[in-house]
């Protein structure tokens, strides 16, 4: 049952640790998939666009405390996406970019 703390709602999670609900020890919220779906998505190009550079001003932020050099991939990942949309308005739908089968 959630509890209420410094007026946010707190619900508290039974996990097993290594189980498939433990979470993860590292705020590591940006993935390979998430950066995949922003650029195949159907939305405009301007719109992923912005959600690409916003993702990574959200890693840049946390860079300094990647230890394991994580982050830098990530970065990587979103640097080619991100050319990759304003070479050529890549989009995710077959009657637009003819590439996508």
């Amino acid at each position: 049952m959630p509890t209420m703390k410094n007026d946010s709602s707190v619900d508290p999670v039974d996990a097993q640790v290594g189980g498939d609900a433990d979470i993860d020890g590292i705020a590591q919220t940006l993935t390979l998939d998430d950066i995949q779906s922003v650029l195949m998505s159907p939305e405009p190009v301007e719109q992923r666009m912005e959600t690409l550079k916003n993702m990574r001003g959200e890693l840049e932020a946390r860079n300094h405390a990647d230890f394991g050099g994580d982050i830098a991939a990530l970065v990587d990942e979103l640097d080619r996406a991100i050319n990759q949309l304003a070479q050529d308005g890549f989009s995710a739908d077959p009657a637009v970019d003819p590439n996508i089968r």
